[in-house]
This record gives structure tokens, sequence and C-alpha cells, in this order.
């Protein structure tokens, strides 16, 4: 129960607070008129918030099919 929903359903969590986390860092006090993906740094950490969201739903549904 917990490898197959809990976790899938905890790396969905953090990657969308780590892209609102990265978001409000971006959009700080000094950076107002800049890109969001014009630092390399932040297009990494936006590739990795993507793929902890993706990764979690595709566990997400491997776990809820083994119960189906």
């Amino acid at each position: 129960m917990i490898q197959d929903i809990i976790l899938p359903l905890l790396s969905i969590i953090i990657g969308f607070f780590y892209s609102k986390w990265l978001y409000k860092v971006n959009n700080g006090f000094f950076r107002k008129n800049v890109d969001l993906f014009s630092n390399s740094k932040d297009l990494q950490g936006w590739f990795a918030a993507t793929l902890l969201i993706i990764v979690g739903l595709l566990f997400l549904l491997k776990g809820i099919s083994n119960y189906l």
C-alpha cells in the first residue's frame, strides 16, 4: 500500500511544491524582467520538478492498477 499509492502521491506533491518554489524564486525582486527559462540552472530545476510529477503519476497509475 505505502509503496503503491502513498510514495507516488508524495512525489507528485513534492514536485508541485518544488515548481511553486522555483516560480517564486525566479520572480524575485531582482529578476522581474527575466524569462523563467533563461538560466540553465532554472531549466534544470523545472525539468526536475516536471520529472518528479510525471514519474509520480506513472507510479500512481501502476499502483492503482495493482488493486483493480
